[in-house]
């Protein structure tokens, strides 16, 4: 077990010291905007996360996130009506939650949109994270409200003209979850490391039944309005689920260890403390005290060191997860009467790319088992503790805000 934890650090060092660059770009990199069209008028409010905006900050001498990204979007956003540029006013940081930042931008067109159409070039995180995801809201003219998603280089949004524009399909808010997912790195971790903890492919199925049943309750509980996360706590918990699922599967093969056990709750329990001495805002205790209890429980004690436990710690991180899921589609602000065709569509992108990414990773064990069988046993090793390291990054730097 020494060995173990003594590869972990190393992983985590490594790849906190050489690769946080890398780690932060690759999470999920998502923002929204909202959009109103009223005669020559566009206003568009923009939202997003703080440690989404430090990609600004790499690029630019000013350590003041909100200005940033008010700046960003005075260069990024632009709206062009017949070949002609609509006159930007300069964009205004307006208040937001803990984490979040936003900013409100207006343009003035030559012509009235209810009779010329007009496109929004929404380039916002263009050149700097690749995988970015936009999701944006337009308040037609004539009352119609529409949602799209500019994903993979895909930037424009036309707005405007006496046609309104639909109201956003079921197969567009699959896109939104199957995009939501794929670019989620955190995820897809969590989904591999549940895959090795189950070790069976009906284990596996299992698990990922148990999966969904827990992020479609939280799902539907965070969209309807019942349940109101805190977003910044929610993502660091699934920087932890990620880390504990690797351990479970790590005590699975091994046996339980009640110091690991001990020694992991310590470390959780010690976050608040960090977080006070390094001047940071953590996200409340009670987050740590579940945590740290999480880690007390398994797998030192052996109350859930096996992997027939995968199956019941899915459906009790799925609800954490649900509640990151959720996020695109309360920051959308959708009315009550269509969330239901939004979280039954969402819902179903979020199965659709849990499945295949569950499939890539058989078809990978598969090949491995026949190509290189004498890896397979190496290879389970080295990604457990790459994914306890990666897990462990994504938990203490989210919870240090």
């Amino acid at each position: 077990m020494i060995r173990w934890l003594l590869l972990a650090l190393l992983w985590s060092g490594l790849w906190s010291g050489l690769w946080s660059g890398i780690a932060q770009a690759h999470t999920r990199s998502e923002s929204f905007s909202s959009w109103t069209v009223r005669g020559r008028q566009v206003t568009g409010i923009y939202q997003v996360d703080a440690l989404r905006a430090t990609q600004l900050a790499a690029r630019d001498d000013d350590s003041e996130l909100a200005a940033l990204v008010t700046r960003h979007l005075a260069q990024a956003v632009h709206i062009t009506q017949v070949g002609k540029p609509c006159t930007a006013v300069p964009a205004q940081t307006l208040g937001a939650i803990p984490g979040q930042l936003r900013s409100e931008i207006r343009f003035t067109c030559p012509e009235a949109l209810i009779d010329t159409p007009a496109s929004i070039d929404i380039g916002v995180f263009a050149g700097i994270s690749s995988s970015h995801v936009h999701y944006a809201r337009v308040s037609a003219p004539g009352g119609a409200v529409s949602e799209t998603v500019l994903a993979n280089g895909r930037t424009m949004l036309p707005i405007g003209g006496h046609v309104a524009a639909p109201p956003t399909d079921i197969l567009a808010f699959l896109q939104l979850g199957l995009l939501h997912v794929l670019s989620g790195a955190d995820h897809i971790a969590f989904l591999l490391a549940l895959t090795l903890l189950a070790g069976t492919p009906w284990r596996a199925v299992a698990a990922a039944t148990g999966f969904t049943l827990g992020h479609s309750l939280t799902l539907g509980l965070v969209a309807l309005g019942a349940l109101k996360p805190d977003y910044p706590a929610i993502e660091a918990l699934i920087g932890f689920t990620v880390v504990y699922a690797a351990s479970e599967a790590l005590a699975a093969r091994t046996g339980p260890s009640w110091r690991w056990s001990l020694g992991g709750a310590l470390l959780v329990a010690g976050l608040p403390l960090l977080a006070l001495t390094l001047g940071c805002t953590a996200p409340p205790w009670p987050v740590y005290a579940g945590a740290a209890l999480f880690m007390a429980c398994a797998p030192g004690a052996g109350l859930s060191g096996s992997a027939r436990a995968a199956p019941v710690l899915a459906v009790a991180f799925g609800l954490i997860h649900g509640a990151g899921f959720a996020g695109p589609l309360v920051e959308m602000l959708l009315p009550r009467e269509r969330l239901l065709t939004a979280v039954l569509g969402f819902n179903l992108g979020v199965e659709a790319a849990q499945l295949l990414v569950l499939a890539g990773f058989g078809l990978v064990a598969l090949a491995l088992r026949r190509v290189a069988p004498a890896l397979v046993a190496r290879g389970f090793a080295a990604t457990i503790t790459l994914l306890a390291a990666i897990g462990s990054f994504w938990f203490v730097s989210r919870s240090l805000l």
